[in-house]
């Protein structure tokens, strides 16, 4: 299976980016009608838009997401369902000497820090004392199978109205190793690895605004020039300022916690009117696959 996704072309999107001449009138109108995307997906939310996004992502609940919590223990028809998928999307893997060690999750839905938009993680780690490959690089094929499974799934398979996204993983980063008092739970074992404690308010409004503002400059820069030439971008662009954003968010949570500016800013950006670090994951596919169009 994840031979066959990468035949099929889930290599790394920084590697693009060949220059060709510039696109005619009629390339443009070409690359800028269905089934690409037909408009430019600009941010155009307001400073109003802006305030009221930061008022919300800065307001905090006292409970866990009942849609998904019942108290501190996850509602076991929601525990079924995540093991159901997990189960038949492992198998579709087709690989020998692996099993599953561990379903875990962390998270703003594992927080006090969810809202309304929060999606839930489940984070498949793979047992792979049998396995007789190189881990390393099983992992980097895990991480294909996992955007794979993004491409076909996301934002349409919910548990109770919340996003579920499902990720695979033979190594376990330091990012994803429990920290004191960051909520991080055992599907498979139903039990807390680490229960989540209120954590202390480390964000300033006023600079959430300026980083917020800057990212969309950029975005809306980087959005207006593809659709300008989407023939010959260079699509590595789109993953720089993926990774800028990624950078940013953990570095932030790194210093400050979940309640950090950086956190909290790259969490609103993903609440305007264009859902910003999505929609530059999704042009950055669009633009590989017109790259690789041969007219």
């Amino acid at each position: 299976m994840l031979k066959a996704i990468v035949l099929a072309g889930f290599v790394c999107l920084a590697s693009l980016g060949a220059a060709v001449l510039p696109a005619s009138a009629a390339d443009a109108a070409r690359w800028n009608s269905p089934p690409y995307t037909p408009t430019v997906p600009l941010v155009t939310s307001s400073d109003q838009d802006l305030a009221a996004a930061i008022d919300d992502i800065t307001s905090f609940s006292l409970d866990l997401d009942p849609r998904l919590w019942d108290g501190d223990k996850l509602r076991p028809d929601v525990r079924a369902r995540i093991m159901e998928i997990v189960g038949e999307t492992f198998s579709g893997l087709k690989m020998e000497g692996l099993s599953i060690a561990d379903v875990e999750t962390q998270g703003s839905t594992v927080s006090y820090e969810y809202d309304e938009n929060s999606d839930f993680s489940a984070r498949v780690f793979l047992d792979t004392s049998a396995y007789k490959g190189n881990v390393t690089d099983l992992n980097a094929l895990l991480k294909l199978y996992t955007n794979y499974l993004e491409t076909l799934h996301e934002g349409l398979v919910t548990l109770r109205g919340v996003p579920l996204e499902v990720q695979f993983y033979a190594i376990k980063s330091d990012r994803m190793k429990p920290e004191k008092g960051i909520g991080h739970y055992s599907i498979i074992r139903d039990v807390w690895i680490e229960r989540p404690t209120k954590q202390p308010d480390r964000f300033d409004r006023t600079q959430m605004t300026v980083d917020a503002k800057r990212f969309i400059a950029e975005y809306n820069s980087l959005v207006s020039d593809f659709f300008a030439a989407k023939k010959g971008f260079d699509c590595a662009r789109f993953a720089a300022f993926t990774k800028e954003m990624r950078d940013y968010r953990h570095a932030g949570i790194s210093r400050d916690g979940t309640r950090s500016t950086a956190n909290l800013t790259y969490r609103m950006l993903r609440r305007l009117n264009v859902n910003v670090s999505r929609t530059a994951r999704m042009l950055t596919l669009e633009c590989q696959n017109i790259q690789w169009t041969l007219e």
